[in-house]
């Protein structure tokens, strides 16, 4: 049985993680630098949410920042397919991200480098999961 049965169920999961996620002084500190737009094409369930993040900051609205809206057509740095069971794992530390790249669970298109610039946010993201449990 997947973790997510409909798109509104993983994207609830995705907003509220980054809400939690900005009011944490660690990750604002990485976002500081940072100037990188993501796409992430989630498959069962079919989700688009494209991650922007300028300025030190991020928003999360349906027209903002993060949307899961298809029609979006901001140009990503980076786009990053997944299923929504491996979304989860990639989220909550439970997936070798680089093993998953290599054995396809996850698809990239873009430079790799770009998403590594990631890395803060994501470790955060895992972080802060392992303290919600």
């Amino acid at each position: 049985m997947a973790i997510f049965e409909t798109s509104e169920q993983l994207y609830s999961y995705i907003s509220e993680l980054f809400e939690e996620l900005a009011a944490l002084p660690e990750v604002q500190e990485a976002l500081e630098s940072l100037k990188l737009c993501v796409r992430f094409n989630h498959t069962m369930p079919d989700c688009v949410m494209t991650l922007t993040i300028s300025d030190g900051t991020y928003t999360i609205s349906n027209t903002g920042t993060i949307s899961h809206n298809a029609n979006d057509h901001t140009t990503p740095d980076v786009e990053l397919t997944m299923t929504g069971d491996v979304a989860h794992k990639f989220w909550t530390g439970e997936l070798n991200v680089m093993g998953a790249i290599t054995t396809r669970e996850i698809g990239i298109s873009g430079s790799l480098g770009k998403i590594m610039r990631l890395s803060p946010l994501i470790k955060a993201a895992i972080r802060h999961n392992k303290k919600r449990d």
